[in-house]
């Protein structure tokens, strides 16, 4: 496998000089950039970063852990925040795709941390502390750790969604517009507390369908048989994945939105915009515009104290809920 030092002998070169060409320096002669990378063509040359970042204890990258490479949702914050961080602050970006966070989030995390990483972006959306993981957090000094779209780790800085708050908005909206079989397609515990909220407020005690949580990791045929069975007027589901399943499932039982369901999915995506679905959603720009600030302080020392940021939800109302009539 050919090295730099086979580009800089073939380019009559030094080796200084073809690091400064793939790290783009200004300071390199066109002339001698173009020798270069045509030597790196001959000799079939890829420099390896993670090599390079190995040889230094300041390697201006921040390694990204995306929970989900199926949700759009979480691509597009991980996209937004990195182009930031690459084209305004000049860091070097990594990502591990799919981390499947009961069996791969931890060495996920060591080999990052074996890279010398400066920060590491990771989403616990399960919302279940792994003590291991809290342990790893809490000794490593090195190595500057963000949470984003969940608190579930108080050592490290966190941005988070009042989720209750967006429960409570949907259902509240929902039982405004009369309806009363509201169906939550939810397997998160914490979210089903802004239903009951809602409910409360409105002076209902008894819903008519059962304000329960669905089995975590629910499946689209579960999704599809609950659906089936309840027979709601109404139904929010409290992801962006599991909005798709339950659009899927109305549309296999010949029912449409919001003609005979009403719909209400969190998050707002591609699809939810192109289908007019109304949706519980965020600022996007705060989320990013925190998360850059953050990490960057974070690694030029500007923040010490550990942060949780709160980002509020508000509803963008479209075309998929009904008003039913008294």
């Amino acid at each position: 496998m050919p090295t730099s030092k086979d580009v800089a002998v073939l380019a009559g070169v030094s080796p200084a000089t073809v690091s400064r060409v793939f790290r783009g320096e200004t300071v390199v002669k066109e002339k001698t950039r173009k020798l270069v990378l045509e030597a790196a063509r001959q000799l079939n040359y890829t420099p390896s970063h993670a090599a390079s970042i190995l040889k230094k204890n300041n390697n201006h990258t921040v390694a990204f852990l995306d929970p989900d490479p199926r949700n759009p949702f979480y691509i597009q914050m991980i996209s937004q925040i990195g182009e930031i961080l690459q084209e305004q602050y000049g860091f070097s970006l990594l990502m591990a795709p799919d981390t499947h966070y009961d069996k791969r989030l931890i060495p996920a995390i060591q080999t990052f941390l074996s890279y010398r990483v400066e920060a590491i972006v990771f989403s616990p959306i399960m919302s279940r502390l792994i003590p291991q993981l809290s342990e790893l957090l809490t000794k490593e000094q090195d190595c500057k750790f963000l949470q984003l779209h969940s608190k579930c780790y108080p050592q490290v800085d966190s941005i988070a969604y009042n989720d209750v708050l967006g429960m409570d908005m949907a259902t509240s909206y929902l039982l405004s517009q009369g309806h009363r079989r509201i169906l939550i397609v939810s397997d998160d515990v914490d979210r089903i507390q802004g239903c009951h909220q809602a409910y409360r407020k409105a002076g209902i005690t008894s819903p008519e369908i059962p304000v329960v949580p669905l089995p975590v990791g629910v499946t689209a045929q579960e999704v599809f048989q609950c659906i089936k069975k309840a027979r709601p007027t109404a139904i929010i589901a409290v992801s962006e994945m599991l909005g798709l399943a339950t659009y899927s499932a109305l549309s296999r039982l010949d029912l449409r939105v919001p003609q005979d369901v009403s719909l209400i999915v969190f998050d707002d995506t591609a699809w939810t915009q192109a289908m007019g679905i109304t949706v519980i959603k965020h600022d996007d720009q705060e989320v990013v515009q925190y998360a850059v600030d953050r990490l960057t302080g974070l690694i030029d020392g500007r923040y010490t104290q550990v942060d949780h940021h709160i980002i509020l939800p508000y509803l963008e109302y479209r075309n998929s809920v009904r008003k039913i009539l008294p």
